[in-house]
């Protein structure tokens, strides 16, 4: 009896974990198996939005699972587009895996107006590019927040070297398209775009060799001086 009541103590611990994991929406909670099992990007855990990292799969647990639904959902529908169409189309989206790249492109998420987040977009689109996604792109100017006139400028010089380059923000957000910010903006945009346009026919072969051979469109330094140790930490240069 002492042993079927262990048991059955034991399978209802694990059901109250998975259901806690599940709805609850307060982050830092002090909760060992939650802890262990369902932390998040932030530093917090992944319970919210989810189910725990313990929960079964048809082929695992969720743990090994979890990364691979949007690489198979843009691969499916990429071959849905394709059956459809009857020609070569388009998916992005920003839940991808290792590889994605093969099937689709990616955006990098709901950034910030800020000149940090201008920054980490040179790592993150070097990142994907290594992770087999050459296609990637972060919103220019900023999602969330008011972008002001001059990181909206320089962002724009920037952004037209992303391999896949847009400008975005939220609704509530105020216009950060080039002739709401103002003549500097205009003429910081016109310049950039028309660079990139002459670069399309280096950027088209770019995309095919990546297509081809699995190599990346924006690439750090380092990949092509490997032997130089000072390009190792360059994060804010790509080639």
């Amino acid at each position: 009896m002492d042993l079927w009541m262990a048991v059955l103590i034991q399978r209802w611990s694990i059901l109250l974990i998975r259901h806690v994991c599940m709805i609850l929406q307060v982050h830092r909670l002090v909760f060992h198996h939650c802890m262990i099992w369902c932390l998040d990007i932030d530093g917090g855990y992944l319970f919210s939005r989810t189910i725990c990292m313990t929960g079964k799969t048809y082929l695992s647990t969720q743990y090994n699972m979890h990364s691979l639904y949007g690489y198979s959902e843009t691969k499916a529908t990429m071959r849905a587009l394709e059956i459809i169409r009857g020609r070569r189309s388009i998916t992005l989206s920003r839940s991808t895996f290792s590889g994605s790249g093969a099937h689709g492109c990616h955006w990098l998420g709901d950034n910030h107006s800020d000149w940090p987040d201008m920054y980490l977009s040179i790592p993150g689109i070097l990142t994907m590019n290594m992770f087999g996604i050459p296609l990637v792109g972060v919103d220019i100017c900023g999602f969330h927040g008011n972008a002001t006139p001059e990181l909206c400028a320089r962002w724009t010089e920037l952004g037209a070297f992303y391999p896949l380059s847009f400008n975005h923000n939220m609704m509530s957000s105020k216009a950060q398209d080039p002739p709401s910010l103002g003549p500097m903006v205009v003429n910081a945009s016109r310049s950039a775009l028309l660079t990139r346009y002459s670069l399309l026919p280096t950027l088209y072969t770019l995309f095919h060799q990546a297509h081809a051979n699995g190599t990346t469109v924006a690439r750090p330094l380092f990949f092509e001086f490997p032997r130089d140790k000072n390009t190792l930490n360059i994060d804010r240069q790509f080639l």
